[in-house]
């Protein structure tokens, strides 16, 4: 007789630095920032004041999830007992649920997650897991976390 152990179904993701996922995270900054220099170059002048803005959310989020720095980054995601965790720069730990304008595939991931218990700012995080490209999560708990928020998103929606 055959005894078979329990699979471990808990996920804990730790994200390194990675710079394809800040510039994952700032490709929507500078397309703005491109789209208000060419307005502005052809005769929107007023359109040069947008580009600083579109430059500084840029950097901004190119640090949050490239670089990991700032007290908003998320540095880890813990799944434990059918709840998300994730823990920020600031040492903060939170439950979170990731929004459904997050997008998943099988080799990233964009995530909102939104706190559980307060209406505080969601949380964006650029997951990515590729051999050929240094990615910032390991594949086997990526694709751990990556299962876990689809069939969990399937139970929602019977609900």
């Amino acid at each position: 007789m055959t005894s078979f152990l329990p699979v471990s179904n808990r996920i804990d993701l730790t994200l390194s630095r990675c710079v394809m996922a800040g510039c994952l995270a700032a490709a929507p900054w500078l397309v703005a920032s491109t789209f208000a220099l060419i307005a502005g170059a052809s005769g929107k002048h007023w359109m040069y004041a947008l580009a600083p803005l579109t430059l500084a959310g840029a950097l901004y989020h190119y640090r949050l999830n490239g670089l990991l720095a700032g007290p908003s980054a998320v540095l880890a995601l813990h799944q434990d007992q059918g709840t998300l965790y994730a823990r920020l720069g600031n040492g903060q730990i939170l439950a979170v649920s990731a929004s459904p304008s997050s997008r998943i595939s099988s080799k990233f991931a964009l995530l909102k997650l939104q706190p559980v218990a307060s209406t505080s700012p969601s949380y964006p995080v650029v997951l990515l897991s590729d051999r050929r490209i240094a990615g910032n999560v390991s594949e086997d708990q990526f694709r751990r976390l990556r299962m876990w928020l689809r069939l969990g998103r399937a139970q929602q929606s019977f609900e």
